[in-house]
């Protein structure tokens, strides 16, 4: 059993049985929301704030099922003070808590306390990221798009106007040739990362957290977090009042408020601009920080856990070592009630906790820099005319269709260019690409074309790591084709996955192109199934 599980206070009274069979949790103020593996969802403990989603406010000695949740397959549960958020495998979102800036996304003020689907706006959209503080939110699709909802006094909802909204509106960013891939909420701000590495800021300028000099008050609408030129992020999070980004090269830069010494810079000033932590600690890996509490922390590639700001009762100015091995227990052991989760516990099925996937996944730099090098390469694939160049030992190692392939009786055996048809360049070079980082880095349209490309040489992991993009990706205008995709490459988990997702968005799906082009005994084998789900019922 994870014994991280064990570190948090409101988890050890439980029997061994029922944490064997938690695959997702969240503590919030002395409460708890867990997913079981037969995805029911309960909630159990303190409830001031109407955290547990019974709807009411009362505390709970006796876990209580969360009706509404249960059986949507929910992967991700974010929160503030007082607005909390779950979404499901096929991106939908429920939303509970206080709203009275609309920062519920239902198209009222009214606060409820029972979790209702947000419709407007994302009906036909998949989720894959919710950011929240106590009075805005933005939620992130697999399409790369950004809306935003909520209290909008400063701006924060980068809408360009300060009017609240209490429906997500999609941004508009600056043309940048990059996509979002991550947000962030402040208290008054909001952060979004772009796949270029560029972080973009917009809101109030409290404490400098948009990077911006003192000057600046506030804007509303998304622009360039200065200070940052040449750098790639990787990630962002923030606190109450300032950030964090880690840098793909594992530096940690910081900013904005600094009562507690949260930035890490050795002083209680506030910065308005990034600037590198101070410490020698190698690689970071991977940050957190409390979105209410003044505390920060880090972990190294040597599993080596820091803090700072806040922290054992008094400020700490800089990165301290701790005797914690992750960065879930850090937060697990804050006083009292401030102990909360920064990001969903993920449990496997045999129980060991599954860690956000980071540079410990990465392959060594070394074996990196010579994927494609063309004075050690010894094998050439030639791609829709372009030139890829590898390794034979490393394909024999990682791939048992190489290993006979090179060193078999294959007329390929001796042959040191290989030309690939009926392929594209672009997801040949990828899959190429992942011997030598196991990372996938491609956009969900091509990531399905990758799947079946790692089918046909037998990649069980690679077609893992597929199936991850697909899922996130999945909308109502691709979902016919994606299934039809899944029949012929009989993938059972991606075709039952979006069977589902094409349950909850029936009507949007059927009435669009690529369910048209379905053929005909797809077609009829669809809505049997869908008869069966009983989709057609009158009520």
């Amino acid at each position: 059993m994870s014994d991280l599980l064990n570190k948090w206070k409101i988890f050890q009274e439980l029997s061994d049985e029922l944490k064997r069979n938690i695959r997702l949790a969240v503590v919030f103020d002395g409460g708890a929301i867990y997913v079981t593996k037969d995805d029911q969802v309960f909630g159990f403990g303190r409830n001031e704030f109407g955290f547990l989603g019974t709807g009411d406010k009362q505390s709970r000695t006796e876990h209580t099922k969360i009706e509404q949740l249960c059986g949507q397959n929910i992967q991700d549960l974010e929160f503030s003070s007082e607005t909390f958020f779950a979404i499901s495998a096929t991106g939908s979102v429920n939303a509970w808590g206080r709203n009275d800036n609309g920062q519920l996304g239902l198209g009222t003020k009214k606060d409820t306390w029972i979790p209702i689907k947000i419709e407007r706006n994302l009906g036909t959209k998949r989720v894959v990221q919710v950011a929240c503080s106590d009075d805005h939110t933005l939620v992130l699709t697999s399409d790369r798009e950004v809306f935003s909802f909520g209290r909008n006094n400063f701006g924060q909802l980068g809408l360009g106007h300060k009017d609240d909204q209490t429906v997500p509106i999609k941004l508009d960013f600056p043309a940048t040739g990059g996509v979002v891939t991550a947000i962030a909420c402040l208290c008054y701000s909001s952060i979004a990362l772009l796949d270029s590495g560029e972080l973009f800021a917009w809101g109030k300028n409290e404490a400098g957290i948009l990077g911006q000099s003192a000057d600046v008050k506030e804007q509303n609408i998304p622009r360039k977090v200065p200070g940052l030129e040449g750098i790639t992020i990787k990630r962002i999070v923030c606190g109450y009042s300032h950030a964090l980004a880690l840098t793909n090269d594992g530096k940690v830069y910081s900013w904005g408020w600094n009562g507690s010494g949260q930035l890490g810079n050795g002083t209680k000033q506030r910065s308005h601009e990034p600037t590198l932590i101070i410490g020698n600690f190698g690689r970071i890996r991977d940050v957190a920080a409390h979105y209410n509490y003044t505390i920060s922390a880090a972990v190294t590639e040597a599993d080596e856990v820091f803090a700072w700001g806040r922290f054992n009762g008094m400020p700490n100015l800089i990165p301290k070592k701790t005797s914690f091995t992750s960065l879930d227990e850090v937060f697990a052991k804050i006083p009292n009630y401030c102990a909360v989760t920064f990001r969903p516990l993920r449990l496997k099925l045999d129980d060991e906790l599954i860690e956000e996937k980071n540079a410990a996944n990465e392959s060594p730099e070394w074996l990196k820099k010579h994927f494609d090098d063309v004075e050690s390469a010894d094998v050439v694939f030639v791609v829709e005319g372009k030139k890829i160049h590898a390794h034979k030992a490393i394909l024999i190692m990682r791939c048992a269709v190489f290993k006979t392939m090179f060193l078999g009786n294959w007329k390929e055996s001796n042959e040191s260019e290989q030309i690939i048809e009926h392929r594209s360049y672009d997801v040949f070079f990828a899959f190429l690409k992942y011997f030598y980082t196991n990372q996938v880095d491609l956009q969900p349209d091509l990531a399905l074309e990758l799947f079946d490309l790692a089918h046909f040489y037998q990649m069980t992991d690679l077609q893992k790591e597929c199936l991850i993009i697909i899922k996130r990706g999945v909308t109502v205008e691709n979902a016919a084709s994606i299934y039809d995709r899944a029949i012929l490459l009989a993938a059972k988990e991606l075709k039952e996955f979006v069977f589902k997702f094409c349950m909850d968005h029936l009507t949007a799906v059927v009435n669009t192109e690529g369910f048209k082009l379905l053929k005909d005994d797809v077609a009829k084998d669809f809505f049997i199934r869908a008869v069966q789900q009983g989709a057609f019922k009158n009520d």
